[in-house]
């Protein structure tokens, strides 16, 4: 069964040699919220995410999670803005300052901007 609001198995990255690709072949750009790891997509013509919240972010399990929904929640609320590359979103800011309209902004441009040095 399918939660209601959450991402189908083909638009996340879940396999470790995907997070290693795209960490490895990737551009990166980075804001006050978050950092975005961009690559092209293993399987052309749809992007898929990857969220990365590791425990130096915070000991907590409980914050960890936190953020990784926020982030998911920032990545869907972009909809049809969604980029066909495969992304990785690590936060940057403490978990209190995470609010998904307010990352979401931050996401627009950051991927425009990966975008941008993926083309060149």
């Amino acid at each position: 069964m399918r939660r209601t609001g959450g991402l189908a198995r083909e638009d996340r990255l879940r396999r470790q040699a995907d997070f290693s690709r795209v960490y490895r072949t990737g551009v990166r750009a980075g804001g006050r919220l978050i950092l975005v790891v961009a690559a092209r997509p293993g399987n052309p013509g749809r992007g898929r995410l990857g969220v990365s919240v590791g425990r130096r972010y915070d000991r907590s399990a409980v914050r960890r999670n936190r953020a990784k929904r926020v982030l998911r929640a920032a990545w869907r609320l972009l909809g049809s803005d969604r980029p066909a590359y495969d992304v990785i979103l690590i936060p940057r800011a403490p978990v209190h300052e995470l609010r998904a309209p307010a990352v979401r902004d931050e996401l627009v441009t950051l991927i425009a901007r990966a975008e941008r040095k993926l083309r060149s």
